[in-house]
């Protein structure tokens, strides 16, 4: 993704640059190609989203799994981490 975009922006910055010195037809096949590429870099992003929102819902439905078979180990993490936390912020 981070290249898809990186080539993109540097098509962008040679097209701005040499735009000038273009026929209307080139002009018009580097529009095409950026097109394209904006194009795949949006379905990429698209496909890292629903990766990410895939992973999430996983993780979620297996903490609610872990939190509903075990109560009090669950509330006995919390209050911890809220501690730790809390001792953490309190050196600032």
């Amino acid at each position: 993704m981070r290249a898809d975009l990186q080539n993109l922006k540097t098509d962008l910055d040679s097209l701005v640059t040499h735009a000038v010195d273009l026929t209307d037809a080139e002009l018009s096949d580097a529009y095409e190609k950026l097109a394209g590429k904006l194009h795949n870099a949006k379905d990429s992003a698209r496909a890292l989203a629903d990766k990410a929102s895939t992973q999430l819902h996983h993780g979620v439905e297996v903490t609610t799994e872990y939190v509903k078979e075990r109560p009090r180990q669950s509330l006995a993490l919390a209050v911890g981490i809220g501690a730790l936390i809390g001792i953490l912020l309190a050196r600032r």
